[in-house]
């Protein structure tokens, strides 16, 4: 198993896949960060694909810390760039 990153800012798709391993994360609070994917969007599916695909990430990834222990504090979007963030904030129970 992968030790954490220092964090406190975590990748939903490297905590997803295992790539980060969260159970021995040492604080208290992390945030899990789902960016937008894909570039130029063409078309109904490929748009509703770039708007809704973070936010299943951003679940999937919340669900899951919650089975470990954690609690969903807030979900803020950010434009960083103009790359749009989803960003849920944990806290261990």
């Amino acid at each position: 198993m992968n030790a954490p990153a220092p964090g406190p800012v975590f990748d939903v798709i490297a905590v997803l896949n295992g790539a980060v391993d969260l159970r021995s994360y040492p604080r208290r609070n992390l945030v899990l960060s789902s960016p937008q994917t894909g570039g130029l969007v063409f078309g109904s599916a490929a748009y509703q694909r770039a708007i809704f695909e973070p936010v299943v990430h951003l679940l999937n990834g919340v669900e899951m810390l919650e089975s470990q222990g954690w609690q969903m504090v807030s979900v803020v979007e950010r434009n960083i760039d103009n790359v749009y963030y989803m960003l849920a904030f944990m806290r261990r129970v």
